[in-house]
């Protein structure tokens, strides 16, 4: 069983229907889900530019960019048919699905942010009807309203039948050490359900200070995901829940490696010392926690090295295939093909990595 871990939609009805609540409601989206442009920035632009992740040329059939290989391909992004016979041409089995605006559900605050995880996990759940057994949507959780993350998990799991559910870096000045999310961990827990952390495009202090898109693109996911895991970390959530699986998306599986090592340099030195630096203790060394709770998607092409380095440090079971189609920098239909010919792993390390990792964590 061939299944791919991080797909996304073109969720055009499901925007078309949010901004009609949001009008009503007199809510505006929120910041940290809009392209930044010099008008909300205070900075000035590139002339002719805007700043992020202004890159709609891609999947514009009258701009042929790239041959229009990769435009032709996003009418499976709302066509759930047509999602499934082009998987065929990528080996997939099943397929996990994000949306590709990943904040304006998760990121508007109060009660509206939970009208929309309730509206879209209600739109995305009837949109894969009859494709159900191999197409899993991840329901998205108000962050925005953090009380109501643990109910809304709850309905999506048991009504729904959602498997998973998606795990914001972080919201305003809140971190995923704040109690507000410990009634979506510890539900997260009791249900068996995995987190998953997957950056929310061109947000953050540290990818908005630049104003183009490859910096802002290679700094997002990495620095996006870095805080939610010191947050998880560092803030005792991995010690307080230790049943809790976390998935972080595209940062390939390079990205841990660094971190565990930093993480374990420092504290060291503070272990018998961490009462005056944390508010939970920790009873393991930073690394174990993350080789423990957490897991991480890999690209098609990563390098010999780190995914020597990868898999003995966190071991193969911790390691999943993603395509993220059908977005630009996607190896679609190639990812399954080139993972098969990776002289890296082994033959029981390729199955693991192609699916029965996912399928045991989604219990599918």
């Amino acid at each position: 069983m061939i299944i791919d871990l991080d797909s996304h939609l073109r969720e055009t009805g499901f925007t078309t229907q949010a901004r009609r609540l949001m009008e009503e409601r007199g809510v505006a989206n929120p910041r940290d889900g809009t392209v930044l442009t010099a008008s909300n920035t205070g900075r000035q632009g590139r002339p002719g530019r805007t700043y992020g992740y202004n890159h709609g040329y891609m999947y514009d059939l009258k701009e042929e960019w790239k041959g229009g290989e990769i435009a032709r391909l996003q009418v499976a992004g709302s066509d759930m048919a047509k999602r499934v016979e082009l998987n065929a041409a990528e080996h997939l089995d099943k397929q996990v699905i994000f949306p590709t605006g990943i904040s304006l559900p998760v990121m508007t605050p109060g009660p509206v942010g939970a009208e929309l995880c309730r509206l879209y996990n209600d739109w995305a759940h009837d949109l894969v009807k009859g494709y159900e057994d191999v197409l899993y949507p991840v329901a998205m959780m108000p962050a925005g309203h953090p009380e109501a993350m643990a109910g809304e998990l709850r309905r999506a799991v048991t009504e729904l039948n959602y498997k998973s559910a998606h795990l914001v870096c972080w919201i305003g000045e809140k971190n995923l050490d704040h109690e507000d999310f410990v009634p979506l961990y510890a539900e997260a827990e009791r249900l068996g359900v995995p987190l998953f952390v997957h950056p929310n495009g061109s947000t953050g202090f540290v990818t908005t200070r630049f104003d183009n898109f490859p910096a802002m693109h290679a700094l997002g996911r990495p620095t996006n995901c870095a805080q939610a895991l010191m947050g998880l970390v560092y803030g005792g959530v991995f010690e307080r829940f230790p049943n809790l699986k976390v998935v972080f998306f595209e940062c390939s599986v390079e990205f841990p490696l660094y971190w565990m090592h930093r993480m374990d340099d420092d504290f060291e030195w503070l272990f018998d010392d961490q009462d005056r630096h944390l508010d939970f203790r920790l009873s393991l060394m930073p690394s174990e926690y993350v080789k423990r709770n957490c897991y991480f998607t890999m690209e098609a092409d990563e390098h010999p090295l780190a995914l020597r380095m990868a898999l003995e440090e966190m071991g193969e079971d911790h390691i999943f295939m993603a395509t993220d189609y059908p977005h630009f920098d996607s190896e679609y239909p190639h990812t399954v093909d080139k993972i098969r010919q990776n002289s890296v792993l082994t033959p029981i390390q390729k199955e693991k990595i192609l699916g029965e990792n996912a399928r045991e964590l989604l219990k599918v």
